[in-house]
């Protein structure tokens, strides 16, 4: 049996990093997180990126952040200056949010919320807006607890529901299915095509 490979992993947010140690596992190479960092935004993150840089000369870093309304994942790339990084730090897009990844799993979103597979984009990352799509689709699922607790009350200036992070977690780690969601998520299937390169 080999050492696990140990990392930092980086990320924006809860969901984030249920989805990327999900992700981690499934490429069977023995990644063992022992630094998970959750910077709370991406202000955080991008101010942080030259430290992540000298940091994993110690310990390997993977850092994922969203696009968000960014024109494409090389533009961004150049902005945060991080073209040209060592062989011990990854830098991961999501396009345009972690809950692109979430929704490309199809069918097992659908059973988890109630709602039918159809009603879910089959090309998650055209989405402008994934997460509100999620909340959504969710506010019209025949699972009202859910809906409580996925979206926000009305007026809520609050964009997420008071449960959404534990929620969206729990489904990630019991259900998501991270091969289905590679089939329908370009920047997850190339992320995943890196882990598995990572450190070799």
């Amino acid at each position: 049996m080999s050492a696990p490979l140990e990392i930092a992993l980086v990320v924006e947010d809860a969901l984030s990093l249920a989805l990327m140690e999900k992700t981690l596992a499934h490429t069977g190479r023995g990644y063992a997180v022992v630094r998970p960092l959750v910077e709370r935004g991406v202000g955080n993150m991008r101010k942080s990126v030259g430290k992540y840089r000298g940091a994993s000369h110690v310990l390997p870093h993977v850092v994922l952040v969203d696009l968000d309304r960014g024109a494409c994942a090389p533009q961004l790339r150049t902005q945060w200056g991080v073209d040209a990084l060592p062989k011990s730090m990854l830098f991961r897009v999501a396009v345009r949010e972690a809950e692109a990844w979430v929704l490309a799993d199809r069918e097992g979103f659908a059973s988890f919320a109630g709602i039918p597979a159809n009603k879910i984009s089959s090309a998650p990352e055209s989405l402008s807006d994934p997460k509100q799509e999620l909340i959504n689709l969710v506010r019209r699922s025949r699972n009202t607890r859910l809906a409580a607790e996925l979206v926000p009350a009305q007026g809520s200036s609050v964009p997420i529901g008071p449960l959404y992070n534990e929620r969206m977690g729990q489904f990630v780690r019991e259900h998501w299915d991270v091969d289905a969601a590679i089939a329908r998520s370009p920047s997850l299937e190339r992320t995943f095509a890196r882990l598995q390169t990572f450190m070799k």
